[in-house]
């Protein structure tokens, strides 16, 4: 019986000396060299000498001297000095925010992107010039405020019409709207580049998946980016009927006034909270849609909690969001922010990265790619499981089925590439 206890506490000394690496990772150091002079390679010993390590680590980074190299190389990795030195402010980015306009989208788009610069570890500058409206006058003041001042970039979340104000101003710095897409206006000025959405490019996507014979039908409810959507829509297919939704949430009386709903193939154009209102109140009525299409504009976790399966059960849903770097995504959560389902923020963030990246040289955290002064989403659907959305193939377009190049020869064709209310 002794050995046995003593065998136990054995292994129980054991188990009490058991250390796991803790999750939090080792501090990073950055370095600022504020210092004009230049120093050549004697210098640089002689500050080896002076144990004036710091400086020496600032000064050479440009040196020839393989020992030097060396020293230097050791030094780093000792302070875990992980990121390039700087002699200055690496970036610096001014935010004009309509914040009456925009609302919370004000506070959603600048904590984000005051996330993604402190995760880049670089020294930065970030400014908020918030504006009440985007009348012309306040547009101006607010250019001025910002004119002279060396920023790398502007960001200016804005709605169509402020967009058509800054389009037509003279800019000395690249100026930056993630809230609209380049196809949603006419903007001449080469200094301004888009981020938003292309729904165009949604619902034709989604348009492939709807049958020759199919009863189409739209659902807006009257506001401007849910009438562009069904006007989009109607464009693309011949659509039957067109539903507009009154701000009462009961829909029961407009349900039993179209019988077509039922074996319809809906296009829902609507909001998350309305969508998924009408979702339910036609699963009461006995109607059943052959499918229910939708697209950014329903891409929610927020419809998977609101709605009932059996509600959603045929729905596909577009979104273009991709996956940014896992760290940035978990730190920009931190900030109370996200970056997987609110495409705005992830716009805002795309374009701030492609900026960055250009101004400082360091490699790009987001897939997106600029073409033609805007960000050239891919897009992907997602059927809306039972618990999350989730992946659905892309049918190819007639003229790609009959293109040759689509194969290779020896495998089958690349069906698609899937990469693991919102403003105006």
């Amino acid at each position: 019986m002794r050995k046995l206890l003593t065998i136990l506490l054995f292994f129980g000394v054991l188990a009490a000396q058991i250390q796991l690496p803790s999750p939090i990772p080792l501090p990073s150091t950055v370095i600022i060299d504020l210092d004009t002079e230049t120093y050549d390679d004697a210098k640089l010993f002689e500050l080896i000498r002076e144990g004036r390590i710091f400086t020496f680590l600032a000064k050479a980074g440009a040196t020839k001297n393989p020992e030097l190299a060396a020293i230097r190389q050791s030094y780093m990795t000792l302070f875990n000095i992980t990121h390039k030195i700087y002699s200055s402010v690496a970036f610096r980015v001014a935010f004009i925010v309509p914040y009456k306009i925009i609302g919370k989208y004000a506070y959603a788009t600048s904590n984000s992107a005051l996330a993604y610069l402190l995760h880049r570890k670089i020294p930065f500058e970030m400014e908020l010039f918030p504006i009440e409206n985007e009348e012309a006058e306040t547009l101006e003041n607010a250019l001025q405020n910002v004119s002279g001042r060396k920023f790398d970039l502007i960001v200016a979340p804005v709605t169509m019409k402020g967009a058509s104000y800054l389009c037509t101003q003279r800019l000395d710095t690249k100026l930056f709207i993630p809230t609209l897409h380049r196809n949603r206006i006419d903007c001449m000025n080469n200094l301004i580049s888009f981020g938003g959405i292309d729904y165009y490019a949604q619902i034709e996507t989604l348009s492939r998946l709807v049958e020759s014979n199919a009863t189409a039908i739209t659902v807006s409810d009257g506001s401007s980016i849910s009438e562009m959507l069904s006007q989009a829509v109607a464009q693309t297919l011949d659509v039957k009927e067109h539903l507009s939704l009154d701000r009462s949430g009961y829909y029961k009386n407009l349900i039993a006034k179209h019988k077509d709903l039922n074996q319809s193939t809906l296009f829902l154009n609507t909001p998350v909270v309305k969508s998924s209102l009408f979702l339910s109140q036609l699963t009461l009525a006995d109607f059943k849609p052959t499918q229910t299409l939708s697209t950014q504009i329903n891409y929610s976790p927020l419809l998977l909690t609101l709605t009932q399966y059996h509600d959603r059960e045929n729905m596909v849903i577009a979104s273009s969001i991709d996956t940014l770097d896992p760290t940035l995504t978990e730190n920009i959560a931190l900030v109370n922010q996200d970056v997987r389902f609110n495409w705005l923020n992830y716009a805002t963030v795309s374009g701030l990265d492609y900026f960055f990246s250009l101004k400082t040289g360091e490699k790009r955290l987001s897939k997106e790619i600029f073409s033609d002064g805007s960000i050239d989403y891919n897009v992907m659907l997602f059927e809306a499981g039972l618990y999350r959305f989730i992946p659905k193939e892309i049918p190819l377009l007639i003229e790609d089925v009959n293109d040759s190049s689509v194969y290779d020869g020896y495998e089958e064709p690349t069906v698609y590439d899937y990469h693991s209310d919102m403003m105006e």
